[in-house]
């Protein structure tokens, strides 16, 4: 095999190391893959230069980069869609509001599982339709696992358009409530995409870590919160609570029955 043959096989099993683990650093990355610390670092800075790993920690720890977010994560979310159909089932009975497990696609999140809600007042929905990120809860959720480098790409324009007279207009105060939502976890949709809407989402993670979805629940803005100025930023009503202790139970489901 040629030395530049060579190179790439060895590329490909640092991409293939990093699709099973959530991030490594150098030292970490030579060792399992039995080659030399300089060896593994001049492979990582490649990888780097091209997006598809990007650093953690300061440059110390590689996770897989914005270039294997699209083709690298389409099978894992047809697999999630498949094992997770059943549990959404499940929790669509035990909440009776719509469920979703929605993916990101740019500004856009959009729907790729759906199971409505069977009251009469409800939320209607269908897979493929998109939304903008920065107004829903699915999108904040998934927003908040971009560094803010990838936001600053994603959003090039400090004004963010769309949404309702409740939401995000800026791309400072999305940052300021990403970082929120990182703390605690979940993210809240208050009137944000559309008058009298509502929703809550968690993240959905592949087995190495990296989230690969997320679980959301939706439905009237009235079931959910009654505080008619209550936002995201708000403490949860005690509904809100309750659908996040099922949210959590549920999603935690599907990462366990989730084989890659």
């Amino acid at each position: 095999m040629s030395q530049t043959l060579q190179s790439v096989a060895q590329a490909l099993r640092v991409i293939q190391l990093l699709q099973n683990h959530a991030d490594l650093g150098v030292t970490e990355v030579a060792s399992r893959l039995g080659i030399g610390v300089s060896t593994a670092h001049r492979l990582l800075a490649t990888l780097l230069e091209f997006h598809f790993v990007e650093q953690l920690d300061a440059g110390r720890r590689y996770r897989l980069g914005p270039a294997m977010s699209s083709s690298g994560d389409a099978a894992a979310i047809e697999h999630c869609i498949e094992v997770g159909f059943p549990i959404m089932q499940h929790l669509r009975d035990e909440s009776t509001e719509t469920v979703h497990i929605s993916v990101l696609n740019g500004q856009q999140t959009r729907f790729v599982s759906v199971i409505e809600s069977p009251r009469v007042m409800r939320v209607t929905s269908r897979v493929g339709v998109s939304i903008p990120s920065h107004t829903a809860a699915s999108g904040k959720i998934l927003l908040a696992q971009l560094s803010d480098d990838e936001l600053d790409a994603l959003y090039p324009d400090e004004e963010l358009p769309g949404g309702t007279g409740r939401g995000l207009h800026t791309l400072t105060e999305l940052k300021r409530e990403l970082a929120q939502t990182r703390e605690r976890g979940y993210a809240r949709n208050l009137g944000e995409s559309e008058e009298g809407l509502a929703a809550i989402a968690v993240p959905i993670h592949r087995p190495s870590g990296r989230p690969v979805a997320c679980l959301t629940l939706t439905g009237p803005l009235s079931r959910f919160n009654p505080d008619a100025t209550a936002d995201a930023t708000a403490e949860p009503s005690a509904r809100e609570l309750e659908f996040l202790r099922m949210l959590t139970e549920h999603a935690a489901q599907i990462e366990q029955a989730l084989s890659f």
